[in-house]
């Protein structure tokens, strides 16, 4: 027979209307016991992640002179190794299961598998670079240049199985009061045990990618090319007083390698062939209404594109219009416009002016750069009839979204006066008084780059 509890009993109504109280112990309430799971046994601990697959080795670069004499290269890249499989889980550690207890029971849980490793990635296979004179004689040319396979991936591990309840169901009753006066009172309650559950099973590995096949590269002369030099970069002090070299292969993309080779040869359809070579010397020209001095520790990047042209890359402090010119002299590039990058977005608010059709709002530019840049308003206005001070969340209505005219926007001396009262609208929605939200977005830009700025204004007008 079971023992009754003495325990400290917080108040339950019953049915009948008799209040009872309900037993508790070590401070918790029976009904919070009642709903508690405690685990028996340790859970059993994932398996360790397979290695990944080593990457395959691409194969090497050669060059040949197309004499007419048959010639063979093996140039394939190796395939990646397979990724190691995941360990299985580690088993739980089961153990006896508790009895005649008043709680849920919970059978502890088998490891995770481990995840598979990563196949390797396949090598690429060799580029292969043919000098010639005669076209035909790359049909005594035999190349097997084939990119490596991907390693498989490992296989994700096997999970371990969770352990065991003995008992699955039991009941366990708890007596307060004293036997055989009135407020002797006993409940019964149920409690289960739960398996452990089976580990899950890991994911396998990403098999590796496939390595590339090699690259036919064709130079119809029998001089070895030129070491280019594409790219230079420099101080715009050193570039207005010390001209840099560039010089740039080129090279045209064409299909139909494989047709061109001997019968058998396997490289990549696609084939480069040279079409020219640009070199010069470049120069900067100044044409900035700013001295260079202003910028001169600011970096400028020159460079020969694959196409020929010249491009330029100024460091990321800097806005800047410029042009390119190529010239029997060499290359000139020519700079109209720079500012820096950081001052484009310094615009303040400047409150309002006047009212109705004479209302201005007034933006200032802190960093000095309106005479440089081009400057667009874009305006936002809201309106609403309820009173803000009454009203928690006032409704506002959009009554105008769109550029502002240029002939309504003024600049002097780094001052932006925009004539909003003369917005096409009804002028009840500009009446003083009324109670109004702006967002004047600021567009400016220079040559292809470009920044906006928001400014944020509420009031009564």
């Amino acid at each position: 027979m079971k023992r009754a509890l003495a325990l400290v009993l917080p108040t339950l109504l019953l049915g009948g209307g008799v209040a009872l109280a309900l037993p508790t112990l070590q401070g918790c309430s029976m009904v919070a016991w009642a709903n508690e799971t405690r685990l028996f046994g340790r859970n059993g601990e994932g398996g360790r992640e397979g290695r990944p697959g080593q990457d395959g080795r691409s194969g090497t670069a050669a060059t040949v002179i197309a004499d007419g004499n048959p010639a063979s290269f093996t140039l394939s890249g190796e395939g990646g190794e397979p990724g190691e499989d995941g360990e299985t889980g580690y088993r739980p550690r089961c153990e006896r299961q508790p009895g005649d207890v008043n709680h849920h029971l919970q059978a502890a849980h088998g490891g995770n598998g481990g995840q598979g490793g990563r196949g390797g990635q396949g090598g690429h296979g060799g580029d292969l670079t043919i000098y010639y004179g005669d076209l035909a004689q790359l049909q005594r040319i035999s190349v097997m240049s084939l990119g490596g396979r991907g390693g498989r991936g490992g296989r994700g591990g096997q999970g371990t199985l969770g352990c065991r309840c003995q008992v699955r169901q039991w009941e366990q009753q708890t007596c307060t009061g004293t036997p055989g006066q009135s407020n002797y009172r006993c409940q019964t309650q149920r409690y289960r045990c739960s398996d452990g559950r089976t580990g899950a099973q890991g994911r396998p590995g990403a098999d590796g990618q496939a390595g590339e096949d090699g690259q036919l590269w064709l130079v119809n002369q029998r001089e070895p090319l030129q070491p280019d030099n594409p790219t230079q970069s420099a101080r715009l002090a050193t570039f207005s007083t010390q001209p840099l070299t560039l010089s740039r292969n080129l090279w045209e993309t064409r299909t139909g390698a494989n047709r061109l080779l001997a019968q058998g040869s396997q490289v990549r359809d696609s084939y480069q062939i040279y079409t020219g070579r640009v070199e010069g010397t470049v120069q900067l020209d100044w044409q900035a209404p700013r001295p260079i001095q202003l910028f001169a520790r600011e970096n400028l990047t020159a460079e020969i594109q694959p196409d020929g042209t010249l491009a330029a890359t100024f460091s990321e402090e800097l806005w800047a219009d410029y042009s390119t010119q190529s010239s029997a002299s060499g290359l000139t590039i020519t700079i109209h416009q720079v500012v820096r990058r950081q001052d484009v977005t310094r615009l303040a608010w400047g409150g309002t002016q006047g009212q109705g059709p004479n209302l201005r709002a007034v933006v200032l530019d802190l960093g000095g750069e309106s005479a440089f840049v081009d400057t667009r308003f874009r305006v936002t206005l809201r309106t609403t009839s309820d009173d803000p001070r009454d009203s928690r969340r006032p409704r506002y209505t959009t009554v105008y979204e769109a550029i502002l005219p240029p002939d309504q926007v003024v600049l002097e001396n780094n001052r932006f006066e925009l004539a909003l009262g003369q917005l096409p609208i009804d002028a009840r929605f500009l009446r003083p008084g009324t109670y109004a939200q702006f967002d004047i977005t600021a567009l400016r830009s220079l040559g292809d780059q470009s920044a906006e700025q928001t400014l944020t204004w509420q009031g009564q007008l």
